[in-house]
């Protein structure tokens, strides 16, 4: 293959070492992606967003930034935190083991000591800092991706692990994949029978997709005209499309910015689309996948991804003032920045006084779920989140999947309802 990477007089100093050694290791690294995937140059980018959990960066991982922090390396563009495995005022708890947890503190100490905004988020779209339409991103969390790229109409590969670090010390990321626009264009067209209900369903439409498709570089469109998703619809959306089929790019015909029409999401190209209808059984036959095993629910679980302020409200509002069932927990994921709303409106003691349990800078299937099934005998677990729903029962537990009504429901009664 002919070398078409061209680098600017920056990026061949960072080559050369002169911006440090973390800096020449990172060049290095991107370099080598662009050359594998034939990209003619680095992009600049306008942020990163990094994973940023021990499971995911491991020991090697955890030492790579210890070093780094020690040679006083620093971010160059506005870098952000992913979800950690930890809450660390509650992580007592859940009886997680104190190595673990000094593990992923130490990694966060490293991540704020070169510059990083620690937000533990995977939601640093709806809270932090919403990506804007045709910007360059170097994003790690999928479920982030996939919403910018669709949602918002930004651009960013999955930047996992070193990756997303590196563009964080440069300040570049390669120019392939989805900051390609010709590789925006969708190629499968799905048109929807039916109304979707609720961000469940919008989940269950993203895991009938995801799947089918099962390809990282395939771009579904989808064309749904009796409905309107809310944004946290389509973050569901996002997040099952990205967990069922590693689906990083999509289109919402008439409600994501490129696609006013399926003309513009095919961007003018009819040819060679792969067309195909789905009713309301195909949906059911989503929910149908995760079944109740069982009528009594030990986990009712609100998370991946972590809630929006309104996702929230609506839990309480089902509440309505009633108790969860004794021998059931109700746990609710949320970042930093919604747990600080929800303390000033009340609505966290609101919750507490229910016997909900609210986990701050988490997601429930990276805070050693394994251990946390075994250490408390858990089998049953209920969620709204298709994309929990598929990676719980890879630890061992049974999980259902309804909607967010029959979830709280079910969480009042300590066994199956349905709202």
């Amino acid at each position: 293959m002919v070398d078409s990477l061209s680098l600017n007089d920056e990026q061949k100093a960072m080559q050369a070492g002169a911006f440090g050694e973390s800096v020449r290791w990172a060049i290095k690294q991107q370099i080598d992606v662009a050359r594998f995937f034939g990209a003619a140059r680095l992009l600049p980018v306008a942020s990163v967003h990094a994973s940023a959990e021990i499971g995911i960066m491991g020991e090697n991982g955890l030492s790579l930034l210890e070093k780094m922090s020690r040679e006083g390396a620093r971010v160059r563009v506005p870098s952000t935190t992913a979800a950690c495995s930890v809450d660390f005022c509650r992580w007592r708890e859940f009886c997680l083991s104190s190595s673990h947890v000094e593990q992923e503190r130490e990694l966060h100490e490293c991540f704020h000591s070169m510059g990083f905004v620690d937000t533990s988020t995977c939601i640093n779209y709806q809270t932090v800092s919403p990506p804007r339409f045709r910007e360059h991103l170097a994003w790690g969390d999928t479920g982030a991706v996939a919403f910018a790229n669709g949602v918002m109409g930004a651009r960013s590969n999955y930047e996992g692990g070193p990756a997303s670090i590196a563009a964080a010390l440069t300040g570049y990321t390669a120019e392939y994949g989805f900051h390609v626009d010709g590789n925006r264009r969708a190629t499968y067209v799905f048109e929807i029978d039916g109304r979707l209900q609720g961000a469940s369903d919008w989940g269950a439409l993203g895991a009938l997709i995801g799947s089918e498709l099962a390809d990282y570089w395939r771009v579904p469109a989808i064309v749904a005209p009796d409905c309107s998703p809310t944004v946290d619809e389509l973050k569901h959306l996002a997040a099952s499309l990205a967990s069922f089929g590693s689906t990083a790019m999509f289109h919402v015909i008439g409600a994501t910015p490129e696609a006013a029409t399926l003309d513009a999401a095919c961007q003018g190209d009819m040819r060679d689309i792969t067309r195909r209808r789905l009713t309301r059984q195909d949906i059911a036959s989503v929910y149908q996948r995760f079944p109740a095993t069982q009528q009594r629910i030990d986990l009712v679980v609100f998370s991946a991804p972590q809630l929006s302020l309104f996702e929230v409200k609506e839990i309480v509002d089902v509440l309505g003032g009633r108790q969860v069932a004794s021998g059931t927990r109700l746990i609710i994921t949320v970042n930093h920045q919604v747990e600080g709303e929800l303390n000033r409106l009340g609505l966290s003691q609101t919750l507490f006084s229910a016997g909900a349990e609210l986990l701050t800078g988490t997601c429930f299937y990276v805070m050693s779920p394994a251990e946390v099934r075994s250490r408390f005998g858990f089998q049953t677990l209920v969620t709204p989140s298709a994309k929990l729903a598929n990676i719980a029962g890879g630890f061992g537990y049974r999980p259902t999947l309804l909607d967010m009504r029959s979830c709280v429901e079910s969480a009042v009664a300590g066994e199956l309802r349905h709202g």
